[in-house]
């Protein structure tokens, strides 16, 4: 299966690296990336990728520019756009809000023969949304060609409701207990930008709802995925500010079940979930570091990070109040390729994601 990813900001270029370090166990045979401008400032990461294995794909009028840049590195351009395009049986776009939308109608949507296509959490409406472990179940083989991963935030909010309310058991949909979760709140303190970005924001700075249910886009997301599982409308709101912040995100959640639970239930619920990982430290930059030194590319790939002193059960064992870390981007990493990995083995993903990911330096079970 030949891979192109379209796109080397912070989603594109860690999991250009993650397909090439898994390409001969998960029959990667080609990774091809698309570059936009050839900036001297990026040579030296292109450089990196290209002596990783990886291939370069650029627009046709600027190859020579590419050559130009790259001369000093003896390296260049592999691909045309168009000839990537046409090669690639799987296209993983990771390019800035809007632009996987444009693509599509212009060059996605009159491609033959792909087996699929995937953007990213901006890109509502490009296909079915997914967030794997949540509603893989509700993708059609051979019908399902485009495929929207949901943004990190929402894949922690998700995360957090199938383990506390829906699934405990981490088993399969079919032991799913819609039923139990009565509501949930959750306040997303937002990092301003990636380490790797320069934009940042002086202090904190609130968002208007966008939403009128749902409150910011991450709970009407994560409406719309449980939307592909199940017709039961649920009382979710979420609620992102963003602060000046370059770690990890801080989610406080409250979630209120029919059940009742006790501390150690929680805990235990946790700890089951193999997408989540728990913590005793207390600040955003200690979890952080664990990625940047022992992660895959500086990433904890789990779902989230449940800061485990943080966790309060009150009103009589019913209400579940705690804080945890969004993984930086490595939870949407994880689910883009278990999207392309579904593309062409819909029977066996699971299998190969569970034999090749759930382990250091991929995913945690404590950090």
């Amino acid at each position: 299966m030949k891979i192109l990813v379209v796109g080397t900001g912070t989603i594109g270029s860690p999991l250009i690296r993650l397909f090439l370090v898994t390409r001969k166990n998960l029959g990667f045979d080609e990774v091809i990336f698309h570059k936009n401008k050839p900036e001297q400032k990026c040579r030296g990461r292109l450089e990196l990728l290209l002596r990783e294995g990886a291939k370069l794909a650029v627009y046709q009028e600027r190859v020579d520019e590419f050559k130009e840049l790259l001369s000093p590195t003896g390296l260049a351009p592999s691909h045309t756009f168009t000839q990537a395009l046409n090669q690639a049986d799987v296209i993983v776009d990771c390019t800035d809000k809007g632009i996987a939308r444009r693509l599509k109608e212009q060059y996605y949507q009159h491609l033959a023969g792909k087996f699929g296509f995937i953007a990213q959490g901006s890109e509502t409406g490009f296909g079915k949304p997914l967030a794997f472990g949540i509603n893989d179940q509700a993708l059609i083989p051979e019908t399902d060609k485009f495929i929207q991963v949901v943004s990190c935030n929402t894949h922690q909010v998700l995360c957090l409701l199938k383990t506390l309310a829906f699934n405990p058991a981490s088993n399969g949909i079919e032991e799913w207990n819609f039923d139990n979760l009565v509501r949930a709140r959750f306040y997303l303190a937002r990092r301003a930008s990636d380490i790797s970005q320069s934009e940042s924001t002086i202090g904190a700075e609130t968002s208007k709802p966008s939403d009128p249910k749902y409150g910011s886009h991450q709970g009407a997301d994560a409406a719309r995925v449980l939307a592909t599982v199940t017709e039961k409308e649920f009382d979710i709101h979420t609620v992102a500010d963003t602060f000046n912040n370059s770690y990890m995100h801080v989610v406080n959640f409250e979630v209120t079940l029919r059940e009742k639970v006790d501390k150690e239930e929680v805990e235990r619920r946790f700890r089951k979930n193999p997408l989540t990982a728990v913590t005793y430290e207390m600040t955003n930059n200690q979890v952080f570091s664990t990625g940047r030194d022992h992660g895959h590319y500086g990433r904890i790939l789990n779902q989230t990070v449940v800061c485990l002193p943080t966790i309060q059960v009150i009103n009589n064992g019913h209400e579940i109040h705690g804080r945890c870390f969004t993984p930086q981007d490595g939870n949407a990493l994880l689910s883009s390729v278990a999207a392309a990995l579904w593309l062409k083995y819909p029977k066996s993903y699971k299998d190969l994601l569970t034999g090749h990911f759930f382990k250091p330096p991929f995913l945690f079970d404590e950090v």
